[in-house]
């Protein structure tokens, strides 16, 4: 009897060992899709300042779960890895979010410089052509007066 309570009390270490094990690889890995996701946001140009912030409370709470794993504390590491999902899961959303954004927002930017660029472009070409043709009428209003000169020296 003493021998089968040995194994049982062994047994249930080694899955709550091996639960918390998987409860951290699984906050880790969702930490890290984060960071990725996080990184791919600043890339587009997005402001991931509150982002990061929530990254490093979640970066955080999953070294408080890996010290408390290393420590023996199981139960007390699988909260806190509890604990680092939902903020992990936000913080991936909201920089998939701000990438979209940030996407869609330097489009926009890229449009509306062509479009100005063509506008402005067009409204300079115009200008030129109206001092042109001011130019020109003036030359031709001046040409009926103008008389030849003859060098009698040449003649």
């Amino acid at each position: 009897m003493a021998f089968s309570s040995y194994l049982y009390g062994g047994h249930f270490a080694f899955a709550q060992t091996d639960q918390t094990g998987s409860k951290l690889q699984a906050a880790n890995s969702a930490v890290e899709q984060a960071f990725k996701a996080v990184l791919e946001a600043e890339k587009a140009g997005a402001n991931v300042t509150s982002l990061l912030v929530q990254l490093n409370v979640a970066a955080g709470d999953l070294a408080q779960a890996e010290n408390s794993y290393q420590a023996g504390d199981s139960n007390t590491a699988v909260v806190q890895a509890d604990s680092v999902l939902p903020i992990a899961q936000s913080v991936t959303n909201s920089a998939q979010g701000a990438q979209q954004d940030a996407l869609v927002s330097g489009q926009r930017t890229v449009w509306l410089t062509i479009a100005f660029s063509l506008i402005g472009a067009s409204e300079l070409v115009f200008a030129l052509f109206l001092v042109w043709r001011r130019f020109q009428r003036r030359y031709m209003e001046k040409i009926p007066g103008l008389k030849p000169e003859v060098d009698e020296n040449k003649a």
